[in-house]
């Protein structure tokens, strides 16, 4: 059975193995379960990716992963990304090692772009802002990356629900893998935001409009 480490906040790890080699393909998934205080309409939970350097800035599309930017892929071949589920439905995403996951990227660090240095994982709420929701609407929002290869292996988790701050956000950064020597580590961040995507974005040097229902 996997080893599993509950990690906190700014909490860095190296990604290896047990045998002290360095992890190639990682699997990042996040999970959540809409509560009874999140009213009629469903909550959709979306995994962002942004893909910098040390000046955190991204050029759109091409730096960011999500719903709207993956396409079919071919752009992406460094990583690969479940889709959307809209609901947090357990139809959707992904039954991996006994554990369902309803949206993950497979990052593969042999094809990770040359020129960048770190990837950001967020979860945002889709249009939060507009539907006056937030984190405190749903349980069991957690992250979890392991290595995708061997995910019998330690599971790292980054459990937000945990966290009673993060009851009035709607964007979140959950973590960051980036470049250390010849492999990769990986750092929980917990940095949240009021606003939603919006404010997240700004974080990252672009400034969008989410639009209304």
């Amino acid at each position: 059975m996997a080893n599993v480490i509950n990690m906190s906040k700014n909490q860095k790890i190296s990604m290896i193995k047990e045998d002290g080699t360095a992890i190639k393909n990682f699997f990042i998934g996040v999970n959540w379960d809409q509560n009874r205080y999140a009213g009629e309409a469903d909550i959709d939970f979306d995994i962002n990716g942004f893909l910098t350097n040390a000046d955190r800035k991204v050029m759109y599309p091409k730096d960011i992963v999500n719903y709207n930017t993956y396409g079919d892929g071919s752009a992406y071949p460094w990583v690969e990304f479940s889709g959307d589920n809209l609901t947090g439905d357990d139809s959707k995403g992904i039954t991996f090692n006994g554990k369902h996951y309803d949206e993950y990227f497979i990052v593969h660090s042999d094809s990770f772009p040359k020129d960048k240095s770190d990837f950001t994982i967020c979860l945002t709420i889709f249009r939060a802002v507009q539907r006056l929701q937030n984190f405190g609407m749903v349980n069991n929002a957690t992250m979890t990356i392991c290595d995708y290869d061997d995910p019998s292996g330690t599971k790292w988790e980054f459990d937000l629900s945990e966290n009673e701050k993060f009851e009035k956000l709607n964007a979140v950064e959950m973590g960051r893998l980036y470049r250390y020597g010849d492999g990769f580590k990986f750092q929980a961040l917990g940095s949240g935001y009021v606003g939603g995507m919006t404010e997240l974005f700004k974080n990252f040097g672009l400034d969008i409009d989410e639009g209304r229902d």
